[in-house]
Order: C-alpha cells, then sequence, then structure tokens
C-alpha cells in the first residue's frame, strides 16, 4: 500500500466522523480513523484563543528578541520598516501637520520663484510660480503638509502655494 493513501474501510470511516455534529466527538473520531505518525520533532505549542498578542510583541517575538530589549542590527536585519517600529517603538509624539510663523525675508529668485525666510528660522523656496503670491516682511503665513508628502503655504490674502523647505 501506497504511504498516505487511506484504505476503503479508513475513508467510509471517515465519512462516519464527518456526519457527527459536536466538534469535539468528531475530532477524536477522526483522530482514531486516522491516527498520526509518531514525530521525532516536539509539537509546536497549542494557540489559545485568548486576546491576541500585542503588534509590538508578535514582531519582538518574530525577531527573536523580548518587547523591553532594543533589538541588535544583526536581529533587525531583513525586517520591514513597520517590524523594525515595532520592535523599537518610539515615544509617542504628535505629529506636526502645519505650522505659522510672520515672514522674516522675501526673496525672488532669478526664475521668478520666491526664497521666503521666517522668524523660526526657516527658509523656503516656493516650487510653482504664481503671480497671485504677494508677501511682505512680518505677514503671518501658514505653512501646512499636502498630498504626496509636498507643503502648502497659505498667504493673508488667502492664496496658497506650493512650497519645499530648504533649512
Amino acid at each position: 500500500m501506497v504511504p498516505g493513501l487511506a484504505t476503503a474501510a479508513a475513508q467510509s470511516k471517515g465519512a462516519e466522523c464527518a456526519a457527527i455534529d459536536d466538534p469535539t466527538a468528531r475530532l477524536a473520531c477522526f483522530d482514531a480513523a486516522f491516527p498520526r505518525a509518531s514525530r521525532t520533532s516536539p509539537p509546536r505549542s497549542a494557540v489559545t484563543p485568548a486576546a491576541p498578542a500585542a503588534p509590538a510583541a508578535a514582531a519582538a517575538a518574530a525577531a527573536g528578541v523580548a518587547a523591553d530589549e532594543p533589538a541588535s542590527e544583526a536581529r533587525k536585519f531583513g525586517l520591514s520598516v513597520k517590524q523594525r517600529q515595532a520592535i523599537e517603538p518610539k515615544p509617542a509624539q504628535a505629529e506636526l501637520t502645519t505650522t505659522t510663523a510672520a515672514v522674516k525675508t522675501v526673496r525672488r529668485l532669478p526664475p521668478g520663484y520666491l526664497l521666503i525666510g521666517l522668524d523660526n528660522d526657516q527658509v523656503w523656496q516656493q516650487t510653482e510660480i504664481d503671480s497671485r503670491i504677494w508677501l511682505k516682511v512680518g505677514d503671518q503665513v501658514t505653512i501646512r503638509r499636502a498630498a504626496l508628502g509636498s507643503y502648502l503655504l497659505d498667504t493673508p490674502g488667502h492664496y496658497s502655494t506650493r512650497v519645499r523647505r530648504l533649512r
């Protein structure tokens, strides 16, 4: 007989087991009808249907480190950014999406883009030429995060222009 193939008697026993409604009794019937071969390695620990493990603990376990100890670079090798963050979470900080500052300097560059210095020592450059944008020293502007990693500068005249930070 070919190993792994069930005999007709075993198949009929399996059909009888399938008709049992109680899951525990059905499993016991299948286990009796189709005994497992002896194992050479220890069985895996059973998974309990309790609360799922925290993502950080699960990622740390997958990497082979405890959740409260820092992981070495060798242990983090090959993990995705998300898995790395789960192993070594950073302290929770609210990410800024806007900043408001006063214009300190305004300079028009040769192609027509504005170079804007703010009182918080940030320097921003316009990435699109827009003739509706008029700024003067002392104007309050708001820079906000926009789509796809870009930024918009909102002027006191309620116009917006795309900018990028130089420093």
